[in-house]
């Protein structure tokens, strides 16, 4: 066989496998989700991505980091089909007339602790200073509002400020706030810094984090994708408890943090992320809980069907072999 035909045959064999892989992407039906901030919620996110979960699943997912109040505008006009998280913000948006429901859980406890400069001792010494959060009306603000008058302190003595997961311990730094809210990896460096915990929150507030929510007429109208949207997360859940080795590099590649921070990170992470991914009442209960004590919604008494809807992360879980009533 002469070289020109030999390249002639290579050139059409290449050819043919780009436009196979051209078809293979076009069949993918491409979706939008969006998460609030770089952390630990959204790891199974990362891990369905880079482990090409989604893919598996006919799913061309892109990633958009908006906070919690913009994403539910942007999911409102179809700019974005899924928010990841079912939170205070997430509810608070559906109670106020968004026709929106939360449909898969991440994990089942808060990992937050508020931390603060050396120079402030406890939480008296913060009142009327700056707090940094990673949004007012989110997981983290209203968790922390909980954790104050749970330990005696009446959160409207405390300035909240607003930041990104990133901006946190820079603005600890410069003395920008006088403490911020943290969970893992960002939790691990304010320590090696010696900035000093002052407050527990995860075990002061009992409530999901992370999670998936979607628009009610994105489930009616297209019931396949959000079960694909689903099952993915909940496989790669899976692999982040299974693996060590691979969820350690997704935190590396993702979260942008050096390994021993990922290693500890994962540590913290496998103590919350677990459970089969339904959303629970009382998961539900807890976020109603946390949105009375910040003073919202107080008259109204919600039911589950109002704010949750777990009937794929059912049918899901039971694929899965999860043992769900």
């Amino acid at each position: 066989m002469s070289r020109r035909v030999l390249r002639i045959l290579v050139m059409g064999s290449l050819l043919a496998l780009f436009a196979s892989l051209a078809t293979a992407q076009d069949k993918l039906t491409r979706i939008r989700i969006a998460y609030p901030s770089g952390g630990i919620c959204c790891l199974a996110l990362y891990g369905a991505i880079q482990w090409k979960i989604f893919e598996e699943h006919g799913l061309q997912v892109d990633m958009i980091q908006i906070r919690s109040q913009v994403g539910n505008m942007a999911m409102m006009a179809g700019e974005i089909q899924y928010f990841n998280g079912v939170g205070p913000a997430s509810v608070s948006a559906t109670l106020r007339g968004m026709q929106s429901r939360g449909v898969w859980f991440a994990s089942d406890q808060l990992i937050y602790s508020l931390t603060a400069r050396p120079e402030f001792q406890n939480l008296r010494d913060l009142r009327g200073k700056k707090i940094g959060v990673t949004g007012l009306g989110g997981t983290s603000h209203v968790a922390l509002q909980i954790a104050l008058e749970a330990s005696g302190e009446n959160p409207k003595n405390f300035v909240y400020v607003v930041l990104g997961a990133a901006q946190m311990l820079p603005a600890l730094e410069t003395g920008t706030v006088e403490a911020a809210m943290f969970s893992p990896p960002f939790d691990f460096y304010a320590k090696k810094k010696k900035f000093r915990d002052v407050l527990d929150v995860g075990s002061k507030v009992k409530m999901p984090l992370g999670g998936l929510t979607t628009m009610v007429s994105t489930m009616r109208n297209r019931p396949d994708e959000v079960r694909r949207v689903v099952r993915s997360l909940q496989l790669a859940k899976q692999e982040v408890l299974r693996s060590k080795e691979k969820a350690t590099a997704v935190i590396l590649k993702f979260l942008q943090v050096d390994k021993e921070a990922a290693e500890d990170t994962y540590e913290a992470l496998k103590k919350t992320v677990s459970g089969s991914g339904v959303p629970t009442r009382e998961g539900m209960d807890l976020i109603m809980k946390s949105l009375h004590a910040a003073g919202q919604f107080t008259d109204r008494k919600v039911a589950f069907e109002e704010i949750a809807d777990d009937r794929i992360a059912r049918e899901v879980a039971k694929e899965l072999g999860y043992r769900v009533p």
